[in-house]
């Protein structure tokens, strides 16, 4: 496996992240936090987390869970070679050492950040501070920094034109005026629909109809129309946050419909698989 952080660090703190966000801890558990627990990455050096907590995230039977799974996890070797084929099958393009790292790390956004930086060039040219801008930036303000080659820039940002379905936003970047042309995006008036709670998602799986828990991107699909599942069977995994989650069915049957792809953004509540219940 590869780590951009330890397991544990980065587990506590999207956790505590999660907890903060729902108003309610360990509300929606993560994978990676119950891998944590079952002691899958090794076991804690020097106490083991209170029991009431074992009891949030695995339910009253937590004690026969951790007898029947927990354990050092078993880590499949990687073919290399055909990861870094499926990858510069992704993106069209021979890969680096570097960027397969990251694709090992973080499938989904591994991708989008390549294609992204392919668009748009390399990210690391601008500071921090402006890409954690809140708000965006005023007309006619000025941004200054000092490059990672520790050479100064200065950006004046100018008006934005909108003609024939394209966005026209004008700069001067170091005293020379640029323009970036984009497509605008179509507006949709779309109504919003009301979240679904917890206990509603729940309840939706118990009948094969298998809801996000949160908002995130779909990593895995691991099953296809025209499949049979048995309750227990892992049928979609999401990550948000770096942290994967495998979701389960709750019932046994036969998928009947997918509604998402393998690396979609998706909302709490949003359909992901429906199981045609025996």
């Amino acid at each position: 496996n590869w780590w951009s952080v330890t397991p544990g660090s980065q587990i506590l703190w999207t956790t505590a992240v999660d907890n903060v966000l729902s108003g309610e801890r360990y509300a929606n558990p993560s994978g990676d936090l119950k891998n944590l627990l079952l002691e899958r990455y090794g076991s804690f050096p020097f106490y083991r987390p209170k029991d009431e907590i074992y009891k949030k995230v695995f339910g009253s039977d937590w004690k026969k869970i951790l007898e029947k799974e927990g354990g050092l996890q078993k880590i499949e070797p990687v073919d290399l070679e055909q990861e870094k084929k499926t990858l510069e099958e992704k993106l069209g393009r021979e890969v680096t050492t570097e960027e397969l790292v990251l694709y090992l790390q973080h499938p989904t956004d591994a991708v989008a950040f390549f294609k992204f930086e392919e668009k748009f060039g390399h990210t690391y040219v601008l500071p921090p501070q402006i890409w954690f801008r809140r708000g965006g930036f005023e007309l006619g303000e000025k941004i200054s920094f000092i490059d990672y080659k520790g050479k100064s820039h200065i950006i004046e940002v100018g008006p934005t034109h909108y003609t024939d379905g394209k966005k026209a936003t004008y700069f001067v970047i170091d005293f020379h005026p640029v323009v970036l042309v984009s497509e605008e995006k179509e507006k949709k008036e779309v109504s919003a629909a009301p979240a679904l709670t917890k206990e509603e998602i729940e309840a939706l799986a118990q009948v094969g109809d298998i809801r996000s828990p949160f908002n995130g991107s779909v990593q895995k699909i691991e099953v296809k129309i025209g499949d049979e599942v048995k309750s227990g069977d892992v049928i979609v995994i999401i990550e948000a946050m770096k942290m994967q989650t495998p979701l389960k069915s709750e019932v046994e049957g036969k998928v009947e419909r997918i509604f998402v792809k393998e690396g979609d953004q998706i909302k709490t509540g949003d359909r992901l698989v429906f199981i045609k219940k025996k």
